[in-house]
């Protein structure tokens, strides 16, 4: 039986059990974005059918950024070029005129996903040297979210060149896949002001957004090497947790990243026996809080599993281990560079 029927035949069975269970597990809806056009038209199904985000968008902004401010962005978003690099800057107005929004609205809502993302991660590797990853993005505004994840193909001359678990709206990645090369993943790293890490992503001219540059590395980097140098060594507009997973024995990390570079690259070690890495948001040569240890939950699940269990089904099982599953959950993704047919998501409720 071929492997896009198997993959088919479990994606229905994992839907079974869960709904059976008493949750309604999803698949997001598809699309491609076809690197071809001009920026400004690549987003615009999506933003079509996701026209319902407009209200929702407000409540999100005033979240996390004063009202008076509001109108100083969307003054910043008249010179966008200024601040933001081709293609993203297009991109968003793009979006922006589809929707019938405000430009500054579009870029708020880019930057401050990046800034709020609470995610547990985990690299992966099985008996054989395959690199698997998975993960979990929490976030506010779940129930607003879950309803506008989407996975994207991005695409040049009919071939996808990497993909994405992402917001509609959001032109940025998250959680990424280069087939054959590296598959990603962003934590947030809470360190600083959010409302200060704002005025550095929109007015440093010598930082890149976190997603951006995630999307650069999908787009650009032909070695694991490479696109863990490209996380280590470029300065942000915050703090992170870049993770990693390539397709060679041992191609696992994660970059604890400061601003300026990284304060630490933890990887895999076949030697040592450290088959797995966890990442959650906190440093992890220091204890998670006790008020959001998802860590550890993390770190008995896999130990439960074991290293020649891994399957898609098992890792699915491991992030859907309270806490690391938990209310503000919205979505679920196994993945692995060596076999790009194997990257599911499932929205999660």
């Amino acid at each position: 039986m071929g492997s896009c029927v198997m993959h088919g035949l479990f994606a229905a069975v994992v839907l079974a059990v869960w709904m059976a269970a008493g949750e309604a597990v999803t698949p997001p809806r598809k699309y491609v974005v076809n690197l071809d056009l001009p920026p400004t038209k690549r987003w615009q199904e999506v933003a079509l059918d996701h026209k319902q985000i407009v209200p929702d968008v407000h409540k999100v902004l005033l979240e996390y950024v004063p009202e008076e401010l509001v109108p100083y962005i969307d003054l910043i978003a008249t010179d966008l070029d200024a601040y933001i690099d081709q293609p993203y800057a297009d991109e968003m107005r793009g979006i922006a005129n589809v929707l019938n929004v405000s430009l500054g609205e579009i870029l708020l809502i880019n930057v401050i996903y990046d800034l709020t993302a609470y995610c547990t991660s985990i690299v992966s590797q099985d008996q054989a040297g395959m690199i698997w990853h998975s993960r979990n993005l929490d976030y506010s505004f779940t129930d607003m979210l879950k309803n506008i994840t989407i996975q994207v193909d991005y695409q040049r001359g009919g071939q996808t060149a990497y993909s994405s678990i992402t917001y509609a709206g959001y032109v940025g990645i998250l959680t990424g896949q280069r087939p054959n090369v590296f598959t990603v993943t962003v934590d947030e790293r809470d360190q600083g002001i959010p409302l200060w890490n704002l005025i550095v992503a929109l007015f440093d001219s010598d930082v890149v957004p976190v997603s951006f540059l995630v999307r650069d590395a999908l787009d650009a980097d032909k070695t694991f090497e490479n696109a863990v140098s490209r996380f280590a060594y470029t300065p942000t507009a915050a703090d992170a947790y870049f993770i990693l997973a390539g397709v060679n024995k041992d191609e696992g990390a994660v970059v604890t990243k400061g601003r300026l570079a990284a304060d630490d690259i933890w990887r895999l070690n076949s030697t040592n026996n450290r088959w797995y890495l966890v990442e959650t948001n906190y440093d992890h040569w220091k204890p998670p809080p006790q008020a959001d240890d998802r860590r550890d939950p993390a770190i008995k699940a896999m130990n439960a599993m074991g290293r020649p269990n891994i399957s898609v089904q098992n890792l699915f099982n491991v992030m859907s281990t309270p806490p690391v599953l938990n209310k503000g959950t919205t979505y679920t993704v196994v993945m692995s560079a060596a076999k790009p047919s194997l990257m599911q998501a499932w929205i999660r409720d």
